[in-house]
């Protein structure tokens, strides 16, 4: 549970500016829901018993299985991590050439194509959305590319249709990562029946998660059988190996984590749902504050709640916000900064050049992740867009004291 807040007297002095923190302890973007210590620990004596730990066993397989189903898939193929999973699904297309993503996302999102030994080309985002501009998208298509590969960002899908209308008359594949993504459904469908293949992320700071883990989630329920052979080394039997594969298995242990988690998933999504309406009420005000517009027709799962910050017209940067709610312990991140194009590894491609990438540069100067999980409560959620209220009012004071701090 959230520590509960330091009683906040009006008028209050921000704790920047040497106030009282608004919260004891600090909260942080993310909590992690855990399984029943007593349901998880029947599970681990029957891997105990067994001895099988790893290798399909069974808590693996009833956890594809009731993946599958929960998100109305045509398969679910469970891995150790979402990196290798995202990997292995672009291995399994077969691609070769060019795939076009964006700059805004985890780095694991692009990693996986370099990995694949293909050629990442970045391309701008929505301004609106941040998700991967299908308009330019279809600007940069060429004889080489292969695949597009966009990021459901924060959960909120992608202009899907239009992927899909670009991908079918240029005769390459879509794979998502929707590390974000899980539960969402959109235009009346799982998020996951989008695209090719659909890339998701069971880390302990998701939604749902096994402690480590990912998966591959698709429409065809024939190309599990390919996958689940690349996720074992490609072997098909005793005396047969099919394919370049990877191990990105799933343990028993991690299985029996997630089997745990997925019971709570449902009442998670509910209880984020209303601090992701609070904040949305309370901030929406908020001048030099903007809000991620989602998709409209959009079952959500309210994954990460992300703000966009107009220094002028916020009288502060990102980065000023940020230091003065960490004064007041409270552990927003700066989501994503900064941008993959960035790396070292990437800003010498052509597409990486900042004059080719203005919205996602100027997003991520600006976005920040405030915390929203569960036990996160709703007069939680208050008290923080009030702090984010009344750092606004007190910008002057704060610019001076963090540029005397060296802190800006």
């Amino acid at each position: 549970m959230s520590s509960p807040p330091t009683e906040i007297l009006a008028p209050r002095r921000p704790a920047v500016l040497g106030g009282t923190p608004a919260f004891a302890e600090p909260l942080y973007v993310a909590r992690s829901l855990a399984p029943d210590p007593a349901a998880f620990a029947q599970r681990t004596a029957e891997i105990f018993g067994s001895r099988r730990f790893t290798n399909n066993g069974p808590f693996v397989q009833e956890l594809e299985s009731r993946l599958r189903q929960r998100l109305e898939t045509g398969f679910c193929a469970a891995f150790c991590n979402g990196t290798v999973a995202l990997q292995i699904a672009l291995r399994a297309l077969n691609l070769k050439g060019e795939i076009i993503t964006t700059p805004f996302t985890f780095p694991a999102t692009v990693h996986a194509i370099e990995w694949n030994g293909l050629v990442p080309v970045f391309c701008d985002v929505d301004p609106e959305t941040y998700n991967l501009d299908p308009q330019r998208t279809a600007e940069l298509i060429g004889d080489r590319t292969a695949g597009i590969l966009p990021v459901h960002v924060f959960g909120n899908p992608c202009d899907v249709v239009a992927f899909q209308e670009l991908a079918e008359g240029a005769g390459v594949r879509v794979v998502y990562d929707a590390a974000h993504a899980f539960g969402v459904r959109h235009r009346g469908r799982a998020i996951g029946m989008w695209g090719d293949l659909s890339v998701l992320s069971f880390h302990a700071t998701k939604l749902f998660h096994s402690g480590e883990g990912g998966g591959i989630v698709g429409p065809e329920p024939a190309a599990y059988e390919g996958i689940r052979l690349l996720r074992n080394f490609g072997i098909v039997n005793a005396d047969e190996v099919q394919g370049v594969g990877l191990n990105g298995k799933l343990s028993e242990l991690h299985s029996a984590v997630g089997l745990g988690v997925l019971g709570l998933v449902e009442e998670e999504i509910e209880r984020r749902g209303r601090i992701d309406a609070h904040y949305r009420s309370c901030l929406g005000e908020i001048e030099g504050v903007r809000i991620q517009r989602v998709a409209p027709d959009t079952e959500r799962n309210f994954a990460y709640f992300a703000i966009e910050i107009d220094a002028v017209e916020f009288g502060l940067t990102r980065d000023e916000l940020h230091r003065a709610l960490l004064a007041e312990n409270v552990v927003a991140r700066k989501y994503f900064h900064p941008l993959c194009s960035e790396n070292g590894c990437y800003r010498d491609h052509p597409s990486a050049h900042p004059d080719r990438l203005p919205n996602a540069h100027r997003i991520a100067s600006r976005i920040l992740c405030l915390p929203i999980y569960g036990e996160l409560e709703v007069r939680d959620a208050e008290r923080i867009a009030e702090l984010v209220a009344s750092i606004r009012s007190n910008a002057d004071r704060i610019r001076g004291r963090l540029a005397d701090t060296g802190t800006s």
